[in-house]
């Protein structure tokens, strides 16, 4: 994918997943996953003092209100400043933060979802 190409492609994605948000959100509480699936979130963590983001995902652990999930963290925090960020740790997502999600089936394939898949996050392209 051309250089000129990758912010449109995000966009794009980031889009196609949160346009679709509340109808996930929808089937997460009607526990109309795939049986024994799950569902991941991926969330943008800003990097204090910079431009960048990194986009580490999430395991849905509830999701109380259409603004605020909660969850297990699947990635570890890359920048020094995220070092809080550890896998497995709980967090609280804002809903605003998700630029994509993915359905992930009882052999841990993605079923559905995970339209920034193939995309670096703004902090990757950046180095």
């Amino acid at each position: 994918m051309a250089a000129s190409n990758v912010p449109l492609a995000r966009d794009q994605a980031i889009f196609a997943a949160r346009s679709r948000l509340a109808d996930i959100r929808r089937r997460f509480l009607g526990h109309d996953l795939p049986p024994l699936g799950s569902l991941i979130v991926r969330h943008q963590v800003a990097i204090p003092d910079g431009a960048e983001a990194e986009w580490p995902w999430a395991r849905v652990s509830s999701w109380p209100s259409p603004a605020l999930l909660r969850g297990r963290s699947l990635n570890d925090g890359a920048h020094p400043s995220l070092a809080h960020i550890r896998m497995g740790a709980l967090l609280r997502i804002p809903s605003a933060d998700i630029i994509d999600w993915a359905i992930i089936d009882a052999r841990g394939e993605i079923a559905e979802g995970a339209w920034t898949r193939g995309l670096r996050c703004p902090a990757d392209a950046a180095g």
